[in-house]
């Protein structure tokens, strides 16, 4: 028989304390296949981009990852507009 592996108290009590903390604070947390449907492209991508700051970084809950949603629909509500044929070029001020 292998034994078992038991997670460092440390750990648990961290993913406890956000688990609490998202409760009090209503903070919705969305896993990754969340994300990655929100925003359409893959987790390689979305790592490089948290890497280069240009993404919001995760959260370790339970040994998975997990985003605050507020957070996802601010970074996807700041994306560009995009430009359709036919608009006017804008002025650069």
């Amino acid at each position: 028989m292998s034994p078992i592996k038991k997670k460092p108290v440390a750990q648990v009590a961290m993913a406890e304390k956000a688990v609490a903390l998202a409760a009090a604070n209503q903070v919705r947390l969305i896993s990754k296949p969340e994300v990655l449907d929100r925003v359409g492209v893959t987790y390689p991508t979305i790592w490089a981009w948290m890497r280069e700051g240009r993404f919001p970084r995760s959260r370790e809950l339970g040994g998975k990852a997990a985003w605050i949603e507020s957070e996802i629909n601010e970074w996807i509500a700041n994306r560009p507009v995009r430009r359709l044929k036919g608009d006017a070029a804008q002025a650069v001020a």
